[in-house]
């Protein structure tokens, strides 16, 4: 390979490696300060220009003191292992149940269960019929996401972008030998160090689209 071709192979892959890391930060620094219109999916209302609360209502059948017992019921049989009951009951009545996550947050955690604090309210509306109102708190997830995120962007991230650049120019792209100069490929193992952060997000944006 010549000097110039791989000149533009190290520039090409470079690039789009720092697209990706810019990308991956843009992204992590959004976390939590997403707008209504951006998260489509929510079923509820939203604080303007905050994501870090959900909110909604639905009306079904049944009895608030049953129902509030129900609810409970079912999330703290809801366990991990060795971590036993994800939630803790701060409070619970027929009209008012508040809950609090006492189990790991985001670890092998079930669908729909990754918010860190919950209320929900019963109301009756006559008959048998009943609104519940809820409200889950992603504040915890909304931290984690982004610290763990932005340690790898910037503490794993960009520094083995700049070594793998000064290696590579150095070392292989300035190197006299025509066939040393194919190593310029190697510049893909920055890939190894920018994709971990999109996992991060991942795990966020599913742990806010299934609850």
């Amino acid at each position: 390979m010549d000097q110039a071709t791989a000149t533009l192979v190290f520039a090409a892959i470079m690039g789009i490696g720092l697209i990706f890391w810019a990308y991956s930060l843009i992204k992590t620094r959004r976390i939590g300060h997403e707008s209504v219109e951006q998260d489509l999916w929510k079923p509820g209302a939203e604080l303007p220009g905050s994501s870090t609360t959900q909110s909604g209502e639905r009306t079904i059948h049944g009895d608030p003191e049953k129902l509030s017992k129900a609810l409970v019921r079912s999330l703290l049989q809801v366990n991990i292992g060795m971590f036993g009951s994800l939630y803790e009951v701060v409070e619970r009545t027929a009209k008012r149940v508040v809950l609090k996550k006492t189990g790991p947050l985001v670890c092998n955690q079930p669908a729909g269960l990754y918010f860190s604090e919950a209320e929900f309210y019963f109301e009756p509306l006559g008959g048998d019929a009943v609104r519940v109102s809820y409200e889950l708190g992603y504040d915890r997830l909304v931290r984690l996401a982004k610290r763990v995120a932005l340690v790898i962007i910037v503490g794993v991230g960009l520094p083995v972008m700049v070594i793998v650049e000064a290696l590579i120019w150095f070392l292989v792209v300035q190197n006299q030998d025509p066939a040393i100069r194919w190593q310029v490929f190697q510049c893909f193992q920055i890939s190894h160090a920018l994709w971990p952060p999109f996992l991060m997000i991942g795990m966020y944006s599913m742990g806010r689209c299934h609850s």
